[in-house]
This record gives C-alpha cells, structure tokens and sequence, in this order.
C-alpha cells in the first residue's frame, strides 16, 4: 500500500511539471508575436505570469518610455508607438527570463522530490528484502546441524575371511520418531577380513527431519573392516598331525591300525578311519584314511580350513620290504634241499607209535604188537617222492586265518614193529610262511616244519597236496626238486 501511495504522489508531481514546461512554452510563443503596444496583450501576459507564480517588475526603460509618452503628446505618432513597443518587448524578454528561473527551480525541486521519493522506497524495499533475508537466515540458523554418520556404530564379531558386520544407530537430537525411522544399508556385512571396506548409506524421513528443525547430512560413509581375530588354519599337515599308523605282519598280509596321537586342542579331537574293507595289505599298496571332523568343528568360523584337493583324506602307502615268498622261483634247489633235509629230520625224529597203531588196525587191516601196554611202531628206509609249494590267492588272503605260504615234502617211508610186520606209508612235513627279506634271501628261521599227514601208501596225501579241496591257495609242484 505505502509504495501504491508514494507512486501516485511521483506521477501528481510528474504532471504539476509538465503543466509548467506546457504554460512556459505557450507564453514563449506569444511573446514572439507583434503586440502592437495592446494592453491586452500586456495584461494577457501578466495574468500568465501570475499563474505561474512570478510578478514582473517595471523596468527603468519602460518607466522612461511611458514618461515620453506623455510628455510628447502630438509628437511624431509613429516614432512613438516604436519606442513604445521596444519597450514592451523589453519588458516580456525580463519576465521571460524570470519565468524561465521559476521553471528550473520548479524542476530543480520536483526533482529532489521525486530523487527522495525514490530513494525512501529503495529504502524501503531495501529494509523489505533485508527483512525477509534476516528472517530466513533467523529460520535457517534455527536448524541444527547433523551428519547421520555421526550417530553411526559399526561392530565386527567373528574372524578374518568370516567377520560379521552389524550397525545400528543412535539417538540425537530431534523427535525420536526421526531417528526410529532412519534406515542404514550395508553393501557387504558378511565373510569380511581385515582390511575390506564396506559402504553404510542412509535414508531418512525429510518432513520428520524438518518437524525436528534438524539440518540432517545423509552422505554415505565408508568403514574399513578391522579388528577380526585371525582364524586358525587348519590344512592337510596339521589335519593329521596326529595320526598314527601300526603295521603288522609281511607283505602281503599287512594289518594296519590307526589312533589319534595328538595332545593338539583341536586335532585330538579328530577320528581316523581307514577307508577300505580289506584286513591285509601289500608293500607299496595305498591306503585311504579320512579324518573324521566333528560337525561343531567343522563349522566353527575361528577355523580356517585350507585341505586342497585330497580334502579330509589321507594315502598311507604301506612300506614292508619283508614278504611272505609268493612265487614258487624263489624256491630253488638250495632251499628245496634244505627243506627235504629238515623234513626227514623232523620226519625221523617223530613217534612212530602216534601213528602206527592207527594204520595198521584201520588202514592196513593188521595186528598191532604190544610189549606191555605200548606198541613198537618205527620208522625205516624214508625217501623223498615230491614237493609242493601253495601260496593264498589274493582274495584269499582277506579271510583266511592261518598261513600265506607252505612247501610241503611228501616222504615214502616204511613202518615196523617188533615181530617184522611192516607197511609202507606216505608222510608230509610242511613248512608255512616262508620269507623272503629285502636283499632277496629266503629265510626259514620262522618255518620249523611239521608232520602233517601220514597215511597208508598214498591215501588221502594226493588231495591234501594237490590243493584240490581249497579254493583260497594256488598249487605249483615243484618239479625236478
């Protein structure tokens, strides 16, 4: 309304001034016309003047003419009227001037006016805007200052490679319905390590932010990953460190047990089992053992497990350079004989009266002499009439229970008693489990020798010889022995 106001009162004085400049210039204009000494028209003048403020005084020169006006009465009429007339254009050229003053004090002025005017609404708008300025900054200095990532709390648990991040935020100033609505995402909050940056951003609620007169800065953070115990490796090494592997017996009929021997917090925790449903084994045979991992060890993050390729399985490569003699070419003709000499030794050695009475009243059908209550059974005459060697089968070897490998010598010898009756007899002296050690030699020291058999001429001896009646060994006779 005040500006309304003071434009008006500018646009009045405005055109008060152009009134005047209009009045000046048409006064001008006729006083450059021919007056003809007319007091009309030195009254029309006058009365213009005395509109515009101004009183025209009497010039000297004026006085004078008048003066010669009257006191030339009947002089030269013509000469007259022309001094008269100098004089009147004198007198209008004096109050031509003087209106041409007033004017420009009149412009001067409004001028100033409208300078004042002008500036007092300068002023004015001035103290508007710097009103209004002062009243947003007093609104925008009201506002506090937050950056949410102060109020962030970033917390890492578990161990390297698997470290867990879990933020929240705290409460600050402002309504707690603006902090229970700002939200935080994580680009990454799991299998972390030490050293990995995640990146926390924000969102929150404006309106509620702006109730709360809170100035809120919701830049994303970035927070390195620190702090994660280290994990504890655990690799192949130390997965069996406390494995400990018995063999027992020759190839190939090696047995072997497995335990846990470590005092390690975690390994003695462990079971090994051989992964094979075989009892014995060869030299240079490869043996699977896996490490049995308790579930609550093997998901626990403070381990780290790094197996490889064979993961939780172990290859035990049994190592037994003695073996069993497997092969009837390790039987040469030296070891035959010493065989056949050892047998008829323990051949001899044996009591004939064992097996005397049985074959002669069962088998050969005669009489048996006796000398008290004992009968008097010898042996005469033994020979040696062949030799076998057996060795188990490989599918054998798993479940038999008794020897891998034997000769067997079969014997012809006569039986005798006091009154001269005899029968002829075959007899058998095995020897089982004979070694072959490393450097090649046969060795009988673990192969005594026994009498196994003897029997009538050669009942029953074929079939226990042959192997005929046991699937679970091979039969080679030894020829030329």
């Amino acid at each position: 309304m005040e500006s309304r106001s003071l434009v008006r009162q500018i646009n009045e004085i405005n055109k008060l001034h152009a009134d005047n400049e209009t009045r000046t210039r048409n006064t001008v204009k006729t006083s450059g016309k021919p007056q003809g000494g007319s007091k009309k028209s030195t009254a029309g003048y006058q009365a213009n003047a005395s509109q515009v403020g101004y009183k025209p005084r009497t010039s000297q020169s004026g006085a004078k003419s008048a003066a010669g006006t009257r006191s030339a009465a009947g002089g030269n009429r013509s000469a007259t009227g022309a001094r008269t007339a100098s004089g009147t254009r004198k007198a209008v050229s004096a109050s031509s001037k003087a209106r041409s003053v007033d004017a420009s004090r009149n412009r001067r002025k409004a001028a100033r006016r409208r300078e004042a005017i002008v500036y007092t609404v300068a002023a004015v708008a001035v103290l508007a805007v710097l009103g209004v300025v002062i009243g947003i900054l007093l609104w925008h200095f009201s506002f506090t200052k937050i950056a949410l990532s102060d109020y962030l709390q970033v917390d890492f648990s578990g161990y390297d490679t698997h470290g867990v991040a879990e933020v929240h935020m705290d409460v600050g100033p402002g309504s707690p319905d603006f902090w229970s609505a700002v939200e935080t995402d994580v680009d990454m909050s799991e299998n972390l390590k030490n050293g990995d940056e995640i990146t926390v951003s924000f969102s929150f609620d404006e309106e509620a932010a702006k109730e709360s007169k809170l100035k809120v800065d919701g830049t994303e953070i970035v927070v390195t990953v620190e702090g994660l115990d280290e994990r504890t490796l655990i690799d192949a090494d130390r997965l069996f460190s406390g494995l400990a592997v018995t063999q027992n017996g020759l190839s190939p009929r090696v047995s072997l047990t497995v335990e846990n021997a470590s005092e390690d917090e975690f390994v003695s925790q462990i079971s090994y089992e051989i992964d094979s449903d075989k009892s014995f084994y060869a030299d240079g045979e490869e043996v699977a053992i896996t490490a049995l991992i308790p579930e609550e060890l093997a998901q626990a993050d403070e381990y780290d497990f790094e197996l490889g390729e064979s993961g939780n399985t172990h290859i035990h490569t049994v190592s037994e350079p003695d073996s069993y003699v497997m092969d009837s070419s390790f039987i040469t003709a030296d070891v035959l004989k010493k065989l056949e000499d050892d047998g008829m030794q323990i051949l001899l050695d044996s009591d004939a009266n064992e097996y005397g009475l049985r074959i002669f009243q069962q088998e050969a059908h005669m009489k048996a002499v006796f000398v008290g209550n004992r009968t008097t059974f010898k042996w005469t005459g033994a020979y040696v009439i062949s030799a076998y060697f057996h060795s188990v089968t490989e599918a054998g070897i798993q479940f038999i229970e008794n020897h891998t490998n034997d000769v067997q010598v079969v014997y012809g010898v006569t039986i005798t008693q006091q009154d001269g009756s005899k029968a002829f007899v075959e007899a058998v002296v095995q020897f089982t489990n004979i070694i072959l050690r490393a450097d090649g030699t046969v060795d009988l020291s673990e192969s005594p020798g026994r009498l196994v058999s003897c029997t009538y001429k050669d009942k029953n001896v074929k079939s226990l010889v042959s192997g005929a009646n046991d699937v679970n060994y091979d039969t080679v006779k030894l020829e030329g022995q």
